[in-house]
């Protein structure tokens, strides 16, 4: 079941499967959906079913590339969408259930729930008939190319560096130190406001950068999963001018939602995570300096 919890102004929010929510969303005026969907098995935050990353992979795959291909054909033309995700390892530490993938104290610790939908014959791992464990899965190449071959553009990836990767327990591969920032248009002439993307080069003057941004995660209270400001800022204004719709269909910690806030977007989230649609109201009443009241 879906619910809108707020309605104020230029901002509306909503409890539920984000597929569900599509259908509240007006044809012909979103200009941009950034957004990070969780990520395959590697967190959870609900024992919904319905919530990305506990399914198979393929299953992921297809809900993601169903989730944005639908959201391209209900944009404006030349809208922009830019999906921040990472890649995941089949075997050891990928399902859920693995203790590895839990965070510290008891909340969103991982309980198994996606086991059998992931492949998974030991309680304790995902597997799969035809790809080896410990090799990547290639799912950011997944989505993009089944994009494209429906007709979409992709446009670029962008690759966010971290200058302090989470550690982690391997002896023959690099950390992973990297996510994946996946733009996506609608049609080839799209909206692209330069001037916020700039970066000062070798010689002072101001240029597009390259397409290596680095910068370190900003994690908040109650939410592991935060991608840094300052890096969507920069997507936000340069796809978007004030008074635009930006839509994004996992709210999460709320990061986008205060952006579109502070620079005078319009904004329709979602999140499959009561909590964090609450906190997202709280996030909205603090902004306008009065207290709000979330609808039931």
């Amino acid at each position: 079941m879906t619910e809108q919890r707020f309605k104020n102004g230029d901002i509306r929010l909503f409890h539920g499967d984000v597929f569900q929510v599509l259908n509240e969303l007006p044809d012909g005026e979103i200009q941009a959906v950034i957004t990070s969907p969780t990520y395959w098995g590697k967190r959870q935050f609900t024992d919904d079913d319905c919530e990305f990353g506990s399914e198979s992979m393929e299953d992921y795959v297809n809900r993601n590339v169903n989730l944005y291909s639908t959201l391209l054909s209900k944009m404006k033309q030349g809208g922009s969408i830019f999906v921040v995700i990472q890649d995941s390892y089949m075997g050891s530490g990928v399902s859920r259930s693995h203790h590895n993938h839990w965070i510290s104290g008891n909340e969103y610790k991982r309980k198994g729930i996606d086991s059998e939908r992931q492949g998974n014959t030991s309680s304790v791992t995902a597997s799969h008939k035809i790809i080896k464990n410990k090799s990547l899965c290639g799912l950011p190449y997944r989505i993009a190319l089944a994009l494209v071959d429906m007709g979409y553009i992709w446009r670029q990836q962008i690759i966010w560096e971290k200058p302090n990767p989470m550690p982690e327990n391997v002896k023959d591969r690099a950390w992973q130190s990297v996510e994946y920032i996946l733009h996506f248009t609608n049609f080839g002439k799209y909206k692209f406001n330069k001037r916020p993307f700039l970066v000062n080069g070798i010689n002072g003057k101001l240029r597009l950068p390259s397409q290596v941004l680095v910068a370190p995660p900003e994690p908040k209270v109650g939410h592991s999963a935060t991608f840094p400001k300052k890096v969507v800022e920069r997507l936000l204004l340069s796809v978007t001018d004030e008074k635009d719709l930006v839509f994004e269909p996992f709210i999460g910690s709320g990061t986008m939602l205060e952006l579109c806030l502070q620079h005078n977007r319009r904004f329709i989230g979602c999140d499959i995570c009561e909590k964090f649609v609450d906190n997202s109201v709280g996030i909205v009443g603090e902004f306008l300096s009065f207290p709000v009241t979330i609808s039931t």
